[in-house]
């Protein structure tokens, strides 16, 4: 199974082969691993675990923005200005179409 780890996860898991990834090859290992990632928020079993996997997400979108050359200040002002336009998800609202 292939699938885009940690950076120090080499150092941890020895059995396992490694290969850095050429430029053409990282942007499709970030969107399979911001799924596979976003899957286990999901199927979290208790606050602690849900904590840990929604700070997986978060280093996968971090690493994203990265790669992209998006700044994390331009990211965070591009949030906002939806928030104010369509608002958050504050009131749990659930649209029936």
């Amino acid at each position: 199974m292939k699938k885009l780890v940690r950076d120090k996860i080499p150092e941890f898991a020895k059995e396992a082969s490694y290969r850095y990834l050429t430029h053409d090859k990282i942007e499709p290992a970030l969107k399979k691993k911001l799924v596979e990632e976003t899957s286990e928020v999901v199927n979290a079993t208790s606050e602690t675990n849900l904590v840990e996997e929604i700070g997986d997400v978060y280093e996968v979108l971090r690493a994203y923005l990265d790669f992209k050359g998006i700044d994390q200040e331009h990211f965070l002002k591009v949030v906002a200005q939806k928030r104010a336009e369509k608002g958050g998800f504050t009131e749990f609202i659930e649209m029936e179409a």
